[in-house]
């Protein structure tokens, strides 16, 4: 088993939760390691922006017209840096 495939295969899905904020706007949010968030985030245009949020950064990933395509990103993301159990 490949090293990616075995970090895979150990990490649990993302779960994602709707979460709606002060402004009234909907976002999702997965939990990723050590305090951080995955954050899919619905632009005006009807596209998504995909972030991920620790204690130290906020960093953009992707902006994509599918909200599965940032899931799926995010996924990926984890799968390489996300080492929960």
């Amino acid at each position: 088993m490949s090293d990616r495939n075995a970090r895979t295969a150990s990490r649990a899905p993302l779960r994602w939760d709707a979460v709606r904020r002060a402004d009234g706007l909907e976002v999702l949010q997965a939990r990723a390691r050590n305090n951080s968030w995955y954050i899919v985030v619905p632009k005006a245009d009807g596209s998504f922006e995909l972030r991920y949020a620790s204690q130290s950064a906020n960093t953009h990933l992707i902006s994509t017209g599918d909200v599965d395509d940032a899931k799926r990103a995010a996924e990926t993301h984890a799968d390489r840096y996300d080492t929960r159990a």
